[in-house]
């Protein structure tokens, strides 16, 4: 099962990562906007990936992954994926978190890890 120190490896192995807080939880942020995290309990991460790369992961598992939506007044949000931390491939969960991290990093610092050879398409 993947646990909070895979969680903790594959975030700081990103740029300009820092780990905090987020509900209560520890988070990895990148300029202070949370990517990843696990919730409570730590079965389950949330990954905040796009909703194209969500609807993939879901349609590809749905026994392993599941869409995030949260109600703000009468609007519904989309929050990430949902990822069960005892099902899901390390490797594809590593996965999931460089692409929450390039949906939540500035463009310019992108630019500069794809310039280093280490991006991840």
């Amino acid at each position: 099962m993947i646990g909070l120190d895979d969680i903790r490896r594959f975030a700081t192995a990103l740029p300009e990562v820092e780990e905090g807080v987020h509900f209560r939880r520890p988070s990895f942020k990148v300029h202070g906007r949370p990517f990843v995290g696990p919730e409570q309990g730590e079965t389950h991460a949330v990954v905040a990936v796009g909703r194209e790369e969500a609807a993939i992961a879901v349609a590809e598992d749905p026994d392993v992954y599941e869409e995030v939506w949260r109600v703000e007044e009468t609007d519904r949000v989309f929050v990430g994926l949902r990822v069960d931390l005892a099902k899901a491939p390390a490797d594809r969960f590593a996965e999931l978190v460089v692409h929450a991290w390039r949906n939540q990093a500035p463009k310019e610092l992108m630019a500069g890890y794809d310039a280093d050879d280490g991006g991840y398409a």
